[in-house]
């Protein structure tokens, strides 16, 4: 087939090819809720959405020392009503959703800068390495609306254009996660490379750094209030000494390997292109470095990041080659006939804009019934021990494995636990104190004791558990997956 034949054909059914995968994309995105942290969301915004407000004491956990921040109130509240009228298929239903979401977020992204042989697969690749971070999180949320912003920024640095919609989009962020602030640092990033090359006049520039600011300050008008601009550093301070995915990410982890292997390929096409990368895109290239090898946290942000730095310059290299192809043939082009190559500009094609979102319609009725159907099987909470927890008498006490402690409040609002994964709330000695009790280290018993603990939601392995029932004879009074329920006697 001639190559201008094959370009039409392309052109023509390319974005519906394009808007059917993404319709059937929830085959692989719905599943079985396999992350503790939904139920705690969803206690969270049952508990907003009924009126309750965070304050201190802690209306939940009686040695919390900090006043709960809850940053990530939108999507809770939002899932936790879907709940109420539709059950856990809600919660897998909005997940599967987002992925697709945020592979039309990084479609947008990649297109603004490539043709589509190009977008595709660096959207894959990107989605690839932020696979981990993907959970049925309000984070998933919060990604897309960043991904959107590193793409108005990214466009801000080509034509210089103010986009005053960055406000709202920033507030909405601010509502929905802390990764918020990281538009505002990749919009940063920008203005700043921008200034270092004067590539803009200062009015221009002047406007643009107005633009973070009303942003920055928009998100001080959330529901939150003027607090929620601190909530960033509260949060990292624990996270970053307790909690795996706050320490530092691991060269030989598939998604980090990926994620810079996008990023050495963006470079081997500047050394090959032999240009000077402009300082607004060298900037995010070495904050995407950062973002992947500072915590497994962010490596999806760098892989964000990374997805338009490698189709713009991939773009930019095969639009060398194609200009040196009809050098060397003496003609120009192909032929007056054949059509050029589709170098997409910022404006996409109204055709599309609408298979995508037609994919995205699709994607939304496709969940219903996966949603549905996989709604039964729950992974990494005991809830074979459901009832009996229940049943506790109200007020009680209970130390629980940190990661069940979510579900534990949700499933048994009655109990009162020791401490919950809501890190930012705990003083780190307290959070010391837990995580030695619970390997039984030296001092456990005066942790049980200072608690007036008198229930324990362990796994089974748990040396706590072990030493609960030898050491002060606690009873076992229910086991199931692979947990153990114990009473004080």
């Amino acid at each position: 087939m001639p190559d201008s034949a094959t370009f039409a054909l392309r052109r023509r059914w390319g974005p519906w090819a394009q808007g059917a995968v993404l319709g059937l994309l929830p085959l692989l995105t719905v599943r079985s809720v396999a992350d503790p942290s939904p139920w705690l969301h969803l206690k969270v915004g049952e508990f907003l959405r009924d009126g309750g407000r965070f304050g201190s004491p802690d209306p939940w956990a009686p040695f919390a020392a900090h006043r709960y921040v809850p940053t990530q109130w939108l999507p809770s509240v939002v899932v936790a009503q879907g709940y109420d009228l539709f059950g856990l298929p809600a919660v897998l239903w909005a997940r599967g959703v987002a992925v697709v979401a945020l592979v039309v977020a990084l479609l947008w992204l990649t297109r603004t800068v490539s043709r589509p042989e190009v977008a595709v697969p660096v959207t894959v690749a990107a989605v690839a390495a932020a696979w981990g971070g993907l959970a049925e999180r309000p984070q998933l949320a919060g990604f897309v609306l960043l991904v959107l912003a590193i793409g108005a920024w990214w466009r801000t640095g080509v034509d210089h254009r103010a986009r005053w919609w960055l406000v709202p989009l920033t507030w909405v962020s601010a509502c929905t996660h802390g990764v918020w602030v990281l538009g505002l640092v990749v919009g940063g990033l920008v203005v700043l490379g921008l200034g270092v090359d004067r590539a803009v006049p200062a009015r221009t520039w002047g406007r643009l750094v107005a633009v973070l600011v009303v942003s920055f300050l928009a998100a001080g008008l959330t529901p939150i209030g003027p607090r929620l601009l601190l909530t960033p550093f509260q949060v990292g301070s624990n996270g970053r000494e307790f909690v795996s995915e706050w320490f530092p990410s691991s060269v030989r982890s598939p998604d980090v390997m990926l994620a810079l292997a996008m990023l050495a390929l963006a470079y081997a096409a500047w050394l090959r292109l032999r240009e000077r990368p402009a300082t607004w895109q060298l900037l995010p290239f070495l904050a995407a470095i950062g973002f992947i090898l500072t915590m497994q946290r962010t490596v999806a942000v760098g892989a964000f990041l990374a997805a338009p730095l490698l189709a713009g310059q991939v773009e930019r290299l095969l639009a060398v080659r194609a200009r040196a192809r009809e050098v060397r043939a003496g003609t120009g082009h192909d032929s007056p006939a054949a059509p050029r190559p589709d170098r997409t500009s910022f404006a996409l094609r109204r055709r599309e804009l609408g298979c995508w979102a037609a994919g995205l319609v699709l994607a939304c009725l496709v969940a219903i019934p996966l949603a549905d159907s996989r709604a039964g099987t729950v992974h990494a909470v005991p809830t074979a021990l459901q009832q009996q927890l229940r049943v506790l008498p109200p007020h009680t006490r209970l130390v629980a494995d940190g990661d069940v402690t979510g579900w534990a409040l949700f499933t048994a609002p009655q109990v009162e636990p020791v401490f919950d994964l809501r890190i930012e709330s705990y003083d780190a000695a307290y959070v010391k104190r837990y995580i030695a009790a619970m390997e039984a280290a030296p001092g456990w018993e005066q942790f049980v004791a200072d608690g007036s603990t008198r229930a324990a939601l362990l796994p089974a392995s748990s040396p706590l558990a072990l030493a609960l029932v030898e050491q002060l004879g606690w009873s076992v009074v229910g086991r199931g997956d692979g947990y153990q329920l114990l009473e004080a006697s």
